[in-house]
């Protein structure tokens, strides 16, 4: 075992990181880590605690974690977070110090950490994080103290083994490696990567920007069905300012977990009238970026006056969706656009300052230094103004701030130091009815969700939540001029008019991110909105049946009908067919049902044609690099172009005047190819589960080929861009275009009749431990709908539980 390690870290430092060091490497480590897996059985005295706690493991590695105060099942959840996640948890916070490549080296991995690093470091995300931990009530930072200390109190073993990935970090770095102390602020950082990724709009400013660019102002708008001769001047203007601005440079160096959009998830709530029990049934499932391990993680925290069941995630202190015997609640995103670039004008007589309304001010500058694993250290000096930071500084060498006319700053609500969301998320777990939950809402910051509600007396809701910017002028789709003052944030929306419904006549509340609130709603949400495919198509599921039981719900976040290919077809559909091959896929095509199902020809077909179509449509125009950055399966693009603007399917790379029918018979020869090179000519044996696979992949060795498949979890999997059981792809996917890498992490069905009786899924498992049994144990029941309840007392639990252990004040 030793003898491997050694060879293999030899290897890799003088190759700089070739397969067969890596291999003999991560053999030794295996070896060493496989009998190190945490004691699930024990007693632990441990400082920090009010009380003793009692965590019993479920026969699903479920903690019930049994405590006398909050804090101190607060402190049983950092207990066990480390426990099962702990490298994860450090990957988290690292990601939001700004201190991944100085963890892992960038010359292994790529250099994407460091680009990383620096993105957050520019932000000043972590800074804003320990500054808003001072924000919070006494009450709950005692909470997030007391999860900290659960946390070191596993941390504090000097003989801790930390997982497989942590401890090669320790051999790559020579053994001078130990986690450091956890402290509240990794855990608010957390909520602020999430707000980031899910208001995040501002690279959406920064892209309209380099399509402006790229086709012009015009093109653009009627490319992305922007709206107003303001939002046309406005764009024009920031184009010309920033003219001489890297941009490509800018939105590559710019993108990682934290600063891209994340928009999907379902949820619903029917009040009783429409259930067969007559109370109501509340049903989530939040999407989000497939990994192993997930995003989320199964706990229940009971004490007096409190029992709260569901999904927690690690590195934050309490349950974030689930029920606690009396109140359900669950989250879709809204959208919300809470971040604006504004082009700053930089003083030409002294670059050192930027014109403000008032005159000229001078930069806030920090510098930054990035320390980097194996090599050389990376220094930043980051500018603020006074709404935010320099985000060009981000790309740009410390000594090489040349005076440029004018700048990009972001500002952000995720970037406010005061911010109290944490506080606001946590207290929804402990409302007892609809005035408790608003109450706690009123706290939530960034990011914004559709919350919705449900409580045992038979009532539903749902608030949206946040502090919505009110605007002096226009909508915050493309960047402003920062130094007039005109588009300056006034204030926020006041809590009272923000989205609401409390028990609709209906009974009956859906969303799965498409638009929330009707043309008449007097305040800006957000331009854009996620396409209306899986709502429409929940809202008809579940008007279609009069009452519905708990596992009608389970079977309605698994439905894989595609709505949009009912619109979409018959406009593909309808030019003659040019090939015999060509006649064979619209035959097939023709007959379909429009179900997404892994084991046939036609989802793969549809797919593949809609990217190839788009290509057609647009990438003549924007090249290649830029098509892959704006394209998606966006029907809603492609009907606009075949219905309103038919000008987009002339082919600008040739001399003929191409019209839509040719684009649309193009790209099926060009999809069909493409299918038939990966697949062979024989379309019924064609399989959409062989290019769609679930992707959860590890942030770690997915890259290491070696590795993939014992780290990562893949799978053929139903569903698409827009079926409920949503499982989105990017064309720019490292393993494949149509791998699906965006789904659900996380499926729960409240019953508000019998709490107990309430259904949990994730899809792989609750450890994140590669060696561990409990890994991979839900992936199964995740794929056959077979999920689990998180119940019973004490004894009942206790008669089939995997371990108990017992924490004690020291």
């Amino acid at each position: 075992m030793r003898l491997a390690i050694a060879i293999g870290l030899g290897l890799l430092k003088v190759t700089g990181g070739i397969a067969i060091g890596i291999a003999m490497l991560l053999v030794g480590t295996w070896l060493h880590v496989q009998g190190s897996l945490p004691a699930y059985s024990g007693r632990l005295e441990a400082k920090g605690l009010k009380a003793p706690v009692e965590i019993v493991r479920d026969a699903n590695a479920v903690p019930h974690i049994i405590a006398g105060s909050l804090e101190d099942a607060a402190f049983g959840l950092g207990f066990v977070h480390a426990q099962d996640r702990f490298w994860q948890m450090e990957l988290m916070r690292r990601l939001g110090q700004g201190r991944l490549a100085e963890l892992v080296p960038p010359r292994l991995v790529g250099q994407g950490l460091i680009e990383s690093d620096r993105t957050m470091r520019g932000l000043g995300v972590y800074r804003r994080a320990a500054e808003s931990v001072a924000a919070l009530s006494p009450a709950t930072r005692a909470t997030v103290e007391a999860y900290a200390a659960g946390v070191n109190a596993w941390l504090a073993d000097e003989d801790q083994q930390f997982g497989l990935e942590l401890t090669l970090v320790k051999l790559l770095a020579g053994g001078d490696y130990r986690p450091e102390p956890w402290q509240p602020a990794d855990s608010l950082v957390w909520a602020k990567i999430m707000a980031l990724g899910l208001d995040g709009n501002w690279r959406g400013e920064l892209l309209r920007l380099r399509l402006a660019a790229k086709i012009g102002v015009d093109a653009t708008q009627s490319l992305l069905n922007s709206r107003g001769e303001s939002a046309d001047a406005t764009l024009q203007l920031a184009l010309q300012a920033m003219r001489d601005a890297p941009l490509d440079r800018l939105w590559r160096e710019t993108g990682n977990h934290a600063t891209t959009r994340r928009e999907a998830s379902n949820e619903w709530v029917l009040s009783g009238a429409r259930t067969l029990s007559g109370k109501p049934l509340l049903a989530n499932d939040p999407h989000l970026g497939l990994s192993f391990p997930g995003t989320w993680y199964l706990a229940r925290l009971v004490g007096p006056g409190f029992d709260i069941r569901g999904a927690t995630s690690p590195g934050s202190p309490g349950v974030v969706l689930g029920h606690n015997g009396t109140i359900a609640w669950g989250f879709t995103t809204t959208g919300l656009d809470s971040q604006d670039l504004f082009i700053e004008r930089v003083d030409p007589t002294n670059p050192a300052r930027y014109i403000a309304p008032e005159g000229a001010r001078p930069f806030a500058v920090r510098d930054e230094t990035i320390r980097v694993r194996w090599g050389e250290p990376v220094t930043l000096k980051v500018r603020e103004t006074r709404h935010g930071p320099v985000i060009d500084d981000f790309i740009r060498r410390a000594d090489g701030l040349a005076p440029a006319q004018h700048v990009l700053a972001l500002q952000a609500t995720a970037l406010d130091g005061a911010d109290t969301s944490l506080e606001g998320f946590l207290r929804l777990g402990l409302a007892r009815n609809w005035e408790d939950f608003q109450a706690a809402a009123r706290r939530i910051v960034s990011p914004m969700q559709n919350i919705v509600y449900a409580d045992t007396g038979g009532n539903i809701g749902l608030v949206s939540p946040a502090r919505v910017p009110i605007r002096r002028q226009g909508d915050g789709s493309v960047p402003v001029p920062g130094w007039t003052g005109d588009h300056d944030w006034a204030g926020f929306v006041p809590f009272e008019e923000l989205p609401r419904l409390y028990n609709p006549p209906g009974g009956l509340i859906v969303n799965a991110n498409a638009r929330l609130v009707p043309d008449g709603y007097r305040h800006l949400i957000a331009s854009d909105w996620a396409e209306p495919w899986r709502q429409r198509r929940a809202d008809r599921l579940l008007r279609e049946v009069q009452r519905h039981p708990v596992y009608g719900m389970i079977a309605a976040q698994a439905d894989n009908l595609s709505t949009d290919a009912a619109e979409l077809l018959p406009l593909l559909l309808a030019p003659a067919a040019r090939s015999v091959r060509a006649a064979r896929a619209l035959t097939l095509l023709g007959n379909w049902n429009g179900f997404m199902l892994a084991g046939r020809p036609e989802p793969m077909i549809y797919a593949v044609w809609l990217r190839e179509l788009q290509r057609g449509l647009i990438a003549d125009e924007l090249g290649e690099d830029l098509f892959l950055d704006v394209a998606g399966p966006n029907v809603g693009s492609i009907l606009r172009i075949l219905r309103e603007q038919r000008g987009w399917c002339d082919d600008g790379t040739t001399r003929e005047q191409e019209t839509c029918d040719d684009i649309i018979a193009r790209s099926l020869d060009r999809a069909l190819d493409w299918i038939t090179r990966r697949h062979g000519p024989d379309m019924d044996r064609w399989q959409w589960g062989d290019e769609h696979r679930a992707a959860h992949r590890h942030p770690l060795f997915d890259a290491i080929p070696l590795l993939r498949e014992l780290a990562s979890v893949r799978f053929p999997s139903d569903g698409g861009a827009h079926t409920l059981n949503r499982a989105s792809y990017s064309l720019r996917g490292e393993r494949g275009p149509f791998e699906a890498t965006h789904g659900a992490g996380y499926r729960a069905v409240y019953d508000l009749d019998n709490p107990d009786g309430s259904r949990f899924g994730i899809p792989l498992g609750q450890s994140g431990n590669l060696a561990s049994p409990w890994a991979r144990h839900f992936v199964a029941g995740w794929r056959t709908l077979s999920y689990i309840a998180i119940s019973g007392t004490r004894a009942e639990i206790q008669r089939t539980a995997i371990g108990t252990f017992s924490l004690q004040p020291r």
